[in-house]
C-alpha cells in the first residue's frame, strides 16, 4: 500500500462505512426517498437486557412530494444488520427499487 492510499484510508475511515442508507417509498403518493442515518449520532444503543437488538432507530420521516409523515423504527444487531422493522405509512424497498425509479 502507497502513501497515497494510507491517507484515503484514513480519510475515508476504513473499510467498514460509518453510514447506513434505507430505502423507502411513501404509501400516499409512492414517492421513494433515500435515507442516510450515522451510525455514530443516528442509531441508539439499547441498553435493555429482554430485546434481542443491540441498536435501534426511530424516525418521523415528512415525504417531500405530499408531506405524509411516515413512521419509520428499525432494530439491528451488534454489527447493524436489521433484525425488526416497523414501518407505518410507507414501506421499505431495496436499493435496486430505488434506483430503477
Amino acid at each position: 500500500m502507497g502513501i497515497i492510499d494510507k491517507i484515503k484510508s484514513i480519510f475515508s475511515g476504513g473499510s467498514q462505512s460509518k453510514l447506513i442508507d434505507v430505502y423507502i417509498e411513501d404509501d400516499k403518493c409512492g414517492n421513494q426517498m433515500k435515507l442516510l442515518f450515522r451510525k455514530s449520532y443516528d442509531i441508539q444503543k439499547i441498553y435493555e437486557d429482554n430485546r434481542d437488538a443491540a441498536y435501534e432507530i426511530r424516525k418521523m420521516v415528512v415525504c417531500d412530494n405530499c408531506y405524509n409523515k411516515i413512521e419509520l423504527h428499525l432494530e439491528f444487531d451488534k454489527r447493524y444488520n436489521i433484525k425488526n422493522q416497523e414501518i407505518k405509512d410507507g414501506k421499505i424497498i431495496s436499493k435496486e427499487e430505488f434506483e430503477k425509479n
